[in-house]
């Protein structure tokens, strides 16, 4: 039973500390001057590990958990939301496979660009996604795509619940 009660702990604890933890945990850790070889959650699973007397692999296996649950929810909003776009007119078929791609590629991008954006300082930081939003909005016209239409479907500004739609008046 104790067992129970301390996965029903974590679990409640994931569920609070959600998406503004991960970028606390990243920041905390950024100002404190600690070196954080690959995952910026690691001090925050060591420390939920600790305090309720778990093993750091178990505590590390549900955050794991609870971040695929979360992009395959995200994924599966994202293709849902786009097929509304086909269905109501907003975009063609084709545009929405190139959509499809688009978001795939941009994906591969995070995830190699990690290791380098977090050794740029905040302003070479915001340049570099300046650039990145330069380009989607130079390929989305190439697409004859109006990213105004399409609010939710390239993220933006990150908060609870993962990105916010995009505002392209800025």
């Amino acid at each position: 039973m104790k067992i129970s009660n301390k996965s029903l702990i974590v679990a409640g604890i994931l569920g609070t500390v959600g998406v503004t933890a991960l970028t606390g945990a990243g920041i905390a850790s950024a100002e404190s001057g600690t070196a954080n070889t690959t995952d910026p959650m690691s001090s925050l699973v060591q420390k939920i590990a600790s305090k309720f007397n778990l093993n750091k692999d178990d505590v590390q296996k549900l955050f794991d958990e609870d971040k695929t649950t979360h992009e395959a929810e995200r994924e599966q909003h994202i293709a849902t939301r786009l097929q509304g776009f086909v269905d109501d007119g907003t975009i063609t078929a084709t545009q929405k496979t190139a959509i499809e791609n688009k978001l795939k590629e941009l994906k591969a991008e995070r995830e190699s660009d990690k290791e380098t954006l977090k050794d740029l300082t905040d302003a070479q930081r915001k340049a570099k996604m300046d650039e990145k939003k330069t380009e989607l909005e130079s390929w989305a016209k190439e697409q004859g795509l109006d990213l105004t239409k399409l609010k939710g479907i390239f993220g933006g500004r990150g908060g609870h619940g993962g990105p916010r739609p995009t505002d392209n008046a800025n």
